[in-house]
């Protein structure tokens, strides 16, 4: 059974053709028009009789409202352009299915259906290649297409021939493969591309295994919170370029989107897990709904015993919290989930080989109990899996490498596909769980009680939900003021981002942000799980071309109080004041003996878990604690503060400069919260 996802297509329709695309400049330049020695993409498919009315109907769309140019003429440039064309088989089948007619004439195709076939089928790759087979991961690619959606990547059996077919976006099978020419590939599919134009709740409603989870989110009023997609005062009102005298011009986002995810539980898992009864469907419509509810009721209130509320629609209710629970503020595609490019043991170059356990940490969007989950993954795992817990061997000294043992809870498989369902919204995605998802109370005291460590570009969901989070190039990104909603800067402030991809550099994650100019920051602090005494640190840099801020901290943004004397990030820390030394790879005990000095003085070595990567992204081998490339510029950590935080509590820091040089900047590379039992227990904590 395949979702029905055409119901209200048109008038969707009308949203997108509205959109101007950055990929895209108003016109085609006419120099660049039919320079080339081989085929293009336009002419190849020109040539070829199977693909005629494809490229037809991307003459008729201009590539924005401002433009005369037609997407053929782009696919006549030079560029790096990647083309999932339907044959004219699937385009003929597609149209005669949304107009109820045989043999549609393709010269009297609307502009906006021809929009929507063409800006879907079309990505354009920028300077980098253009997507071959072999870059293919199950998820989504990394550049989004014309319609600024991402295109997802799958692989079925075929019931005949038993070979594997790849399909994108779930449907749309490639018949042809990897047609190179001289400005890009092309993939022949069987289908036009299917892409959802409804927003998250309501693709998740047009899901025929997802009609429990639906009907709980209109339950709670919950869908409705759902379905933001862009700021459109972002869209009239933005800088376009932001110019600063030490890196230039950089431009500015041209979007502002909004995004969700939602891990959901299938009816089957309800059904099997939780006794529900199991869903009578009559025309789409669940008939025994009440019925369900009640079991969900009992046993939500099992799972949240304090949520007494009768009100579904508040966040005191235990159904309320149950869903709530399940929904992150941010878009996340599959392998974005869980970041891995910068731990010891993997090769970004071999993206598939996973090594030592990688974990994030989100907060979901309920905003009356600031709850986090934890993600892991890496190649103990089997999978991504929400609020693992178990044990690792992290004694460097004895050989071990952050093994796992002892896994006491496996945790929630998150499924990469659903069954060849689509998952892909217009503001989001969602992913299907193996196990009931709940925030039962070994999450804050057993999997959340343990030091959490977050990379600054995981606190930022506008980071994530447009596509800025560890993209594959080396590019600086400038954001203007007003573009995060946990981070607040003015003007005077210019922050710049940068994956640092291929670098190789001594940042955790290998990512960098910078706070440049007279910078003066206030940032949301991610919640600590549970009531008690926690310790705060950041990255603590060491350049001599840095700055010097002073830390703030509190719960009132307007009104900060400073902590301690400010940040010189241009301190050597060989100094004593820090007292760094060398990690000795034969003598632990000294190493051991110099994190305390070193805890003594406020400042700890930087994390094993993460190393500088290699040329050509080969294994990483070299930790960031003891990196010897970068001996002049190791990322320590700060311990900002200790003291007793709450969960629903909302604590914000405040970084400012205290130089008069705007040429100075502040980078701000990762957070960290750790219980007391960890840094001042029994034991030492380890250096993971």
């Amino acid at each position: 059974m395949k979702i029905k996802f055409m119901h209200g297509l048109l008038a969707a329709l009308t949203l997108l053709t509205g959109i101007c695309f950055s990929s895209c400049k108003d016109e085609v330049d006419e120099s660049d028009l039919y320079t080339f020695t081989g085929s293009t993409i336009k002419s190849y498919l020109e040539e070829n009789e199977d693909y005629s009315d494809f490229i037809y109907i991307c003459s008729k769309v201009k590539l924005s409202k401002r433009s005369e140019s037609t997407i053929a003429q782009l696919l006549s440039t030079r560029g790096n352009y990647t083309v999932f064309a339907p044959n004219n088989n699937a385009l003929r089948t597609y149209l005669d299915s949304i107009y109820l007619t045989t043999n549609y004439d393709i010269t009297q195709i609307p502009d906006s259906t021809a929009e929507f076939i063409v800006r879907n089928s079309v990505i354009d790759n920028g300077n980098a290649a253009a997507y071959l087979t072999t870059d293919f991961l199950v998820g989504a690619l990394e550049k989004t297409n014309m319609n600024d959606r991402y295109i997802t990547v799958s692989y079925s059996n075929d019931s005949i021939t038993g070979k594997a077919n790849t399909l994108i976006n779930e449907a749309s099978k490639i018949i042809s493969a990897d047609i190179e020419v001289t400005n890009g590939v092309i993939h022949g599919v069987d289908h036009v591309m299917r892409m959802s134009n409804a927003y998250l709740p309501a693709l998740i409603e047009q899901t025929p295994n997802l009609k429990i989870f639906s009907m709980l989110l209109k339950q709670t009023g919950w869908d409705k919170k759902m379905e933001q997609y862009r700021d459109e005062d972002y869209e009239q009102n933005h800088p376009e370029s932001i110019t600063s005298t030490d890196f230039g011009t950089l431009m500015c986002p041209e979007h502002r989107y909004i995004g969700y995810t939602a891990f959901v539980e299938t009816d089957s898992v309800f059904v099997e897990k939780w006794g529900v009864p199991e869903p009578v469907v009559s025309n789409g419509i669940l008939q025994n709904a009440d019925e369900i509810l009640a079991a969900i009721k009992e046993k939500a209130a099992e799972a949240y015993p304090d949520a007494t509320g009768t009100d579904l629609k508040e966040e005191d209710n235990a159904v309320n919290q149950f869903v709530s629970y399940h929904l992150l503020p941010q878009r996340l595609t599959l392998d974005k989930i869980v970041c891995h490019h910068a731990e010891m043991g993997y090769a970004y170059s071999n993206p598939t080989q996973l090594s030592i356990d990688c974990f994030e940490y989100y907060e979901t969007l309920c905003t009356a109990h600031r709850r986090l989950m934890k993600i892991t993954e890496g190649d103990q795992s089997e999978g991504k899996r929400i609020n693992r817990h178990c044990k690792y061997k992290t004694d460097v000294a004895a050989g071990d490498f952050y093994e796992e043992y002892d896994v006491d809870r496996k945790g929630v498989f998150i499924e990469p596909t659903n069954r060849n369902y689509l998952n892909n919204a217009l503001n989001g995605f969602y992913y299907t769980l193996d196990d009931i998802l709940v925030y039962d109370a070994e999450v804050p005291s057993l999997v959340l009680n343990e030091r959490l460590r977050w990379d600054v570009s995981s606190l930022l969901p506008e980071l994530m939900t447009n596509g800025y989070r560890l993209v594959s190039n080396n590019d600086w990104h400038i954001f203007p003021a007003g573009y995060f909603d946990y981070m607040k800067f003015g003007s005077e402030c210019k922050y710049r981002y940068n994956s640092y991809w291929s670098s190789t550099v001594d940042n955790y994650q290998g990512d960098e942000h910078n706070l440049n100019g007279q910078y003066d920051v206030v940032f949301r602090l991610p919640p600590v799980p549970y009531y008690g005494t926690w310790e705060l640190r950041i990255a603590k840099p060491t350049n001599p071309t840095f700055g010097m801020a002073q830390i703030y901290l509190g719960t009132n943004p307007d009104n900060l109080q400073p902590i301690g004397l400010p940040i010189d990030l241009r301190l050597d820390y060989t100094l004593p004041v820090i007292g760094y030394e060398p990690d000795d790879p034969k003598d632990w005990d000294a190493n051991y003996a110099n994190d305390k000095v070193m805890r003594l003085h406020g400042y700890m070595k930087a994390p094993y878990h993460d190393g500088i990567k290699r040329s050509g992204g080969t294994a990483i081998t070299e930790s960031m604690r003891s990196t010897k490339t970068y001996a002049g510029f190791e990322r320590i950590r700060r311990i900002v503060t200790q003291g007793t935080f709450g969960p629903d509590e909302v604590w914000y820091i405040r970084i400012k400069s205290v130089l008069e040089s705007t040429k100075t900047m502040f980078l701000w590379d990762y957070i960290e919260w750790v219980p007391k039992w960890v840094y001042a227990g029994s034991e030492p904590e380890d250096i993971w």
